[in-house]
């Protein structure tokens, strides 16, 4: 006989481990996490945990307000401290037009309750004085609550939680089929074993559009490789966590301990499963970033790694119910903003799992908004311009299919 489940979880990061956490709280039987490696080996280990309010879209904005409050009791919830802490965000503007493009956002954001802040020139160096000696900047948006978590311990604040309330958490165990029967999900293989379930969630990152296909739901996500570096630590200088998007995206922020993790995009990054680190990567950001701030040539890098972006056409991730095949559910295609949305998205979707009904919230990140869609095969060179098409509307949602 094979084993039983009530719930199969497919990904051990922070998506699948807040999932299985909020189904066990809402009651659930039997929930079993199938990691292909093991715990956060994928992007949620790999990141640099920036928690970020202020988005591009109202729609994005909306759903980052409420993920990051989650977290400001996500310590309290699951019993550990996971170093959440706010030294605010900047995002630097260089050229004429980012301002135009900004200061309706800057709008949007005050409508919905993030008091971001269009900044002058001497607006930004007056938060950070260190940049008056780089590139000018033509002006910012900066926001003081913006916050960092760290990421391995939000991956063992789950993972313990998980275990605590009976969740079966098995690392090292990848899934190689997935059983669909009359339209409907009947279990999961892992080679000659078998694990029979109603319901399977796809929490696999950038493994998302492999593990879809396993059930025959083919879905346009990319996983897209992003490299980190880390210098040794200093002394605190830095006092925001800083982006930018001219000429191309990167970004460095001083940790707690001191240390200045940084990464410039190479703008031509192929799609592809590819977590190896380059020396192209490391002449790319120290160039760009001592061009930005001249007093980080004196830092010196200590290592460096790479992670995945499961990158969905729209940049919105994927949450919810298939409509095409019952009981199987979708938890991925976060667009690098995994670490911010996931266990916010992870309460809202295990709401849906045990009622049956939809969360509103939710409505946007149907994953059924791409049937049809090809993957589109690059992701946009420009970051402003990711987000100036509209979103496929969502199929009017009926519950889960009969």
């Amino acid at each position: 006989m094979p084993e039983t489940a009530e719930v199969v979880v497919v990904g051990g990061g922070v998506a699948g481990l807040a999932l299985a956490v909020e189904l066990k709280r809402r009651g659930a039987g039997r929930t079993i996490v199938l990691e292909r490696s093991y715990l956060g080996s994928g992007a949620t280990g790999r990141n640099v945990g920036r928690l970020r309010a202020m988005q591009l879209t109202e729609t994005l904005t909306r759903l980052a307000l409420r993920c990051q409050a989650k977290y400001e009791w996500i310590g309290d919830e699951l019993g550990f401290n996971v170093l959440f802490w706010r030294p605010g965000y900047l995002w630097l503007l260089y050229d004429s037009d980012e301002i135009d493009r900004m200061r309706p956002v800057v709008a949007m954001h005050h409508r919905l309750g993030v008091r971001s802040e269009l900044l002058d020139p001497a607006g930004v160096y007056r938060l950070v004085p260190h940049l008056r000696s780089g590139e000018p900047v033509a002006g910012g948006v900066g926001h003081a609550r913006d916050a960092i978590v760290h990421h391995d311990a939000v991956v063992w604040a789950y993972g313990e939680t998980a275990r605590r309330l009976g969740v079966e958490v098995r690392q090292n165990a990848e899934v190689s089929g997935i059983e669909v029967r009359r339209g409907r999900v009947e279990g999961v293989r892992l080679g000659s074993d078998r694990i029979a379930a109603t319901r399977v969630v796809n929490a696999a990152g950038a493994w998302a559009g492999q593990v879809s296909a396993l059930a025959g739901l083919p879905v346009p996500n990319m996983p897209v490789r992003r490299e980190v570096l880390v210098t040794a630590p200093v002394k605190p200088f830095l006092p925001y966590a800083i982006t930018f998007y001219r000429p191309a995206e990167g970004w460095f922020n001083q940790t707690l301990r001191g240390e200045v993790v940084a990464g410039v995009v190479d703008l031509d990054e192929p799609p592809g499963l590819n977590s190896s680190s380059s020396f192209g990567f490391l002449t790319r950001t120290a160039t760009l970033l001592v061009r930005k701030m001249p007093a980080l040539a004196r830092l010196t890098v200590i290592r460096q790694w790479a992670g995945m972006y499961d990158v969905t056409p729209d940049h919105l991730p994927q949450v919810g119910g298939s409509g095409r095949v019952a009981g199987f559910y979708q938890a991925n295609g976060w667009s690098g903003r995994g670490m911010l949305l996931a266990p916010y998205c992870a309460e809202l979707l295990a709401a849906e799992m045990t009622t049956g009904k939809r969360p509103e919230l939710l409505r946007p990140f149907d994953p059924d908004r791409f049937v049809g869609a090809e993957q589109p095969g690059t992701v946009e060179r420009d970051y402003y311009q990711r987000y100036g098409r509209p979103t496929p509307a969502p199929p009017p949602f009926s519950g889960p299919p009969r």
